[in-house]
């Protein structure tokens, strides 16, 4: 009769599982301690740009350029402290700037773009070594953040920054053309101010040569608003009762072309502030319509990055079940043989 060597097969098996377990211990300690500190390392380096030093001289430069503009405003619309080739000199100066400013934010923008996507690759290309160390630090209760989350923290901030040098762009941009709008309504009226008068009828009928040489545009100059008012008084007394409907006549055409003038500018006024409140909806609207593409766009790669991810994982954990499996027939096979063996000896 054959005898039970089954409690012998269980102390070989529980002697061979701890000497494994004692080899993969002291291994996953060592590889643990290596990829701890070679990814320590690539996560202090993945955040060693200029960005931020950029950005804040892209801020200093947006806050010397404002106060420029409000230190120079009071002269800029005043035409006896600067010309208008000054002020021309000055807007050309102004515009290039805001340009040069904004094309910088541009820059900043589109790095930061690639940066992000950059750094999702990495850690897609890398997800299989982030897991194994996370589970290893979640195994030992320790609290430990994955990289990955690092990286969209660090995205967020920058994002508020670029969208705070955005802001700043757009009230710096607003300003100057705030003043320029009021250079020209002011230019507009001194323009309407300084129209010269039409010319009275040439007709000879009309008027006599006395009358003419007695005009008030050919009369001497006046000291006194007294000897003004006489002078007037002389002049309407030596014209016609027909010559002063004339005058009256073109009196009220001239105040009526004025009103006119005076309603254009307005108009023109009006609707050159329309366009520019158009403009700033309209650059707020792409501004909220590009953050939010930009946030749709984060959050499909995250998406697809956790989709590959856990392709990854099931692949992963297919194979070491496939493993398992394995080693166990191996392992049930070689006991076999082992116990048949150790039977034909007893």
């Amino acid at each position: 009769m054959m005898s039970d060597l089954t409690p012998i097969f269980r102390k070989y098996v529980a002697v061979i599982d701890d000497a494994r377990n004692e080899q993969n211990g002291i291994d996953d300690h060592v590889e643990r301690k290596q990829e701890d500190f070679g990814n320590s390392n690539e996560t202090c380096e993945m955040f060693r740009d200029s960005f931020i030093k950029e950005c804040a001289r892209l801020l200093k430069f947006l806050v010397e350029l404002n106060k420029v503009i409000k230190q120079i405003e009071k002269n800029y619309l005043d035409d006896f402290n600067m010309s208008d080739a000054e002020k021309d000199e000055f807007d050309m100066e102004c515009r290039l700037q805001i340009q040069q400013y904004f094309k910088k934010f541009e820059f900043l923008e589109n790095y930061e773009m690639e940066r992000h996507n950059l750094s999702l690759k990495r850690f897609q290309s890398k997800s299989h070594r982030w897991s194994k160390i996370l589970s290893n630090k979640n195994d030992n209760t320790k609290h430990v953040i994955h990289p990955q989350d690092i990286e969209n923290g660090v995205y967020e901030f920058r994002l508020g920054v670029l969208r705070c040098l955005n802001l700043w762009i757009k009230y710096v941009s607003s300003k100057f053309t705030t003043i320029q709008q009021e250079r020209l309504i002011l230019e507009n009226k001194m323009n309407f101010n300084s129209t010269p008068m039409p010319t009275l009828s040439n007709n000879a009928d009309d008027f006599s040569a006395d009358a003419i040489d007695i005009s008030v545009s050919q009369s001497a100059p006046v000291e006194t608003v007294q000897d003004e008012v006489k002078h007037y008084e002389e002049t309407i007394s030596k014209l016609t009762q027909e010559q002063l409907q004339v005058l009256e006549t073109e009196h009220s055409e001239l105040l009526n072309q004025k009103n006119e003038q005076l309603k254009k500018v307005e108009t023109i006024n009006k609707t050159i502030l329309d366009i520019v409140n158009i403009q700033n909806e309209l650059s707020n609207h792409l501004t909220v319509q590009s953050q939010n593409i930009n946030l749709m766009l984060n959050n499909q790669d995250d998406i697809e990055l956790n989709i590959k991810k856990g392709n990854k994982e099931l692949r992963k954990a297919k194979r070491a079940a496939g493993r398992t499996a394995k080693m166990t027939t191996y392992g049930a096979i070689i006991m076999g043989v082992f116990i048949l063996f150790l039977d034909y000896v007893g």
